[in-house]
């Protein structure tokens, strides 16, 4: 199994550092340097903190390069080509800061978050920042540009209907939170735009304002793969909450919404945990990044306002129900329908797609807009994407329904879990009974 080193640089004259470890492949990961394509894109998400005169610390901006380091890490290693058991691969990480003692105190919670969220095994090495680059954190000294209403709260807004839902219980409360949201490319932005305009044009009294955090990391000299499991991502999307909301307040909230099944996110079956079991918002993950916040002084509360809830209740207990029915949002895993001679839309099949349709049926409403795939119209492939998710979800119903414990060991095998078991084996079988009434009747073959 080989070993990777990537060593990010910050400013037009650092450079990357002499290792004397054998690397398989070392990489260089430019910020500030070149001031073109060879850089990762941090200026759109600058140029929103600018406008909304928001400055973070020098922390935060280190956690913007560590975030972005570790994605970069995470998508540009090919899985099946790098990792001894096709999966797991051995990264070190090379990061300038601002403060070496204080993220040297915080490296093995790191260390450790990392390997939970992706698999893989990772070792961090801090740097002091050269001298000629102390601060990066932008300013913009234009006082037109400002945050027009004062808030503590950050909302994740993803374009999907979860976070949707959790912005428009935020302001149905009288709060109007800070919504951001993260894209790399064309297929989530649109849905972010649309659920962004619904809800200003609904809320025209308290608009809240969004942070566009575009984010794209350089394909050239970079390992020269690429990975599409993409386990990293949600580092960086809370790191970029994180960031923003310890901008707004001493002591703030980051209101990461995601219902109870996805957040656990049980394998589905004994050969599926890998690629099909993210933990992006468990519980446990979210805990460490709440102990990594503390600990960089950042006072940034991570609130899970449905991990206790179903995406049919979710739905049906949205204090404006109608607005999510009215909007659409993007749930897909995998929403390009190019292969297919298809614009950007829901597939139908994959797992979060068969959680939305039950949520929707669940909640007695109906979901308007098209879905790639309908699962009930013809009998479905097993041996192919369009039946595998399905078969697997049968697979946990029966399972369950045959040995009712299972469920509970299951879940203490995810991870570490604060609170009341039994809480989240009801709310996890609540959401398979909203999946089961959906795909009973669906064939397979």
């Amino acid at each position: 199994m080989g070993k990777f080193a990537l060593i990010s640089t910050v400013g037009k004259t650092d450079k990357a550092i002499a290792l004397k470890q054998p690397y398989q492949m070392i990489a260089e990961l430019p910020f500030l340097k070149y001031g073109n394509s060879k850089d990762v894109s941090i200026h759109t998400f600058f140029h929103e903190l600018k406008r909304l005169k928001l400055r973070p610390s020098e922390i935060a901006m280190d956690l913007l390069i560590l975030a972005n380091s570790m994605y970069a890490a995470d998508i540009r290693i090919n899985r099946e080509r790098y990792g001894e058991d096709c999966w797991t691969r051995i990264i070190d990480l090379h990061i300038p800061v601002s403060n070496l003692g204080l993220w040297n105190a915080n490296k093995h919670l790191i260390e450790r978050i990392f390997r939970f969220l992706t698999g893989d095994i990772w070792t961090i090495y801090f740097r002091e920042r050269i001298d000629d680059c102390p601060s990066i954190s932008p300013y913009s000294k234009l006082s037109r540009f400002k945050m027009p209403y004062d808030t503590d709260t950050v909302c994740l807004f993803s374009g999907g209907m979860d976070s949707f839902i959790g912005a428009i219980n935020l302001l149905e409360s009288g709060i109007t939170p800070l919504l951001v949201g993260h894209a790399k490319s064309a297929d989530v932005s649109p849905y972010q735009e649309r659920c962004a305009n619904a809800i200003r044009k609904k809320y025209i009294k308290s608009p809240p304002e969004r942070i566009y955090a575009f984010i794209k990391i350089p394909k050239t000299n970079l390992f020269n793969t690429e990975e599409h499991t993409e386990r990293g991502r949600s580092f960086m999307f809370l790191s970029l909450g994180a960031i923003c909301a310890s901008s707004l307040n001493a002591s703030s909230k980051l209101y990461v919404p995601e219902n109870g099944m996805i957040s656990l996110n049980i394998p589905l079956t004994p050969l599926r945990v890998g690629s099909h079991s993210t933990r992006t918002t468990h519980p446990e993950y979210l805990s460490m990044m709440q102990q990594l916040f503390y600990g960089l002084g950042l006072n940034v509360a991570i609130i899970n306002p449905f991990q206790f809830k179903t995406k049919g209740e979710m739905l049906s207990e949205c204090l404006n129900k109608q607005l999510v029915v009215e909007t659409e949002t993007m749930s897909c895993s995998h929403p390009s329908g190019r292969y297919e001679g298809l614009g950007n839309g829901h597939c139908g099949y994959c797992v979060p797609c068969i959680i939305r349709q039950a949520s929707f049926q669940a909640a007695g409403v109906v979901d308007k807009y098209p879905y790639r795939k309908n699962i009930h119209s013809n009998v479905l492939k097993i041996d192919k994407a369009e039946g595998a998710d399905i078969l697997a979800f049968k697979y946990m119903i029966e399972k369950v329904r045959q040995q009712p414990q299972y469920l509970k060991a299951a879940i203490r095998l995810t991870g570490r879990l604060d609170g009341n078991l039994d809480e989240f084996i009801d709310v996890y079988s609540r959401a398979l009974n909203e999946v089961n009434n959906l795909i009973k009747d669906v064939r397979l073959a």
